[in-house]
């Protein structure tokens, strides 16, 4: 988009693609799931849109709130795994940025973004590549979906924070029961050679840690 201020930080090659297959969200709703500090909220509000910032942590809403001084984007507390009325068909685009594997309810998170918007609205996810689970050893079966462990780093950090696992089907069985239809999926390329140690890559192999998914609310038949 002409004009549009250009992230100064990307540190995993995801946030220029998202914004791209969002397309042009000047003066339109859109919603950060899970928007955490307000990373991705702020990027959001940078190229025009009007951002609703929602995150389950009450900590880090305070946190989006005081990068914010301007009072550009409305961050709220509540938990998009549930059904939230009021919200329904309120926004022309959501987007979401490495949220989905730490949600536990992913189905309801589905149902709730899919119902958010308008339609022909665009959802993007951004989010680890479920295939790299098992190159990464947070499980030993892909097929095991359902399973949670632990995120290392983070937990050797103090933060007790957990990988949910699920299959790539599940996940697009989910997002479709919505009534979302699939318009893109794309493997991320940056840091595909920046696994573990211990992963289950031969040296110098790459393998896509990060996913995007791209959906769009249709218009419903009459």
């Amino acid at each position: 988009m002409a004009g549009a201020k250009r992230p100064d930080t990307d540190p995993f090659g995801l946030l220029m693609p998202m914004l791209e297959l969002l397309g042009d969200i000047t003066n339109r709703r859109v919603l950060d799931a899970g928007c955490g500090e307000g990373y991705l909220a702020r990027a959001l509000a940078d190229r025009g849109a009007r951002v609703t910032g929602i995150d389950l942590s009450p900590r880090l809403i305070e946190q989006a709130r005081d990068k914010d001084p301007d009072g550009r984007i409305d961050y709220q507390v509540a938990d998009l795994s549930q059904t939230l009325p009021a919200m329904a068909g309120s926004f022309h685009a959501a987007a979401s940025y490495l949220v989905l594997n730490d949600v536990k309810d992913y189905r309801g998170f589905a149902a709730t973004l899919a119902a958010a918007l308008k339609p022909q609205g665009r959802l993007v996810l951004a989010f680890n590549n479920p295939h790299s689970a098992v190159i990464d050893r947070h499980v030993a079966d892909y097929f095991d979906s359902g399973a949670v462990s632990p995120y290392r780093g983070l937990w050797e950090a103090g933060i007790k924070a957990y990988y949910h696992h699920r299959t790539l089907e599940d996940y697009l069985d989910a997002f479709q029961a919505g009534g979302l239809r699939l318009i893109k999926l794309a493997d991320i390329a940056a840091l595909a050679g920046s696994h573990k140690p211990d992963a289950y890559l031969p040296p110098g192999g790459r393998f896509p840690r990060f996913m995007l998914l791209a959906f769009r609310k249709p218009i419903r038949e009459q």
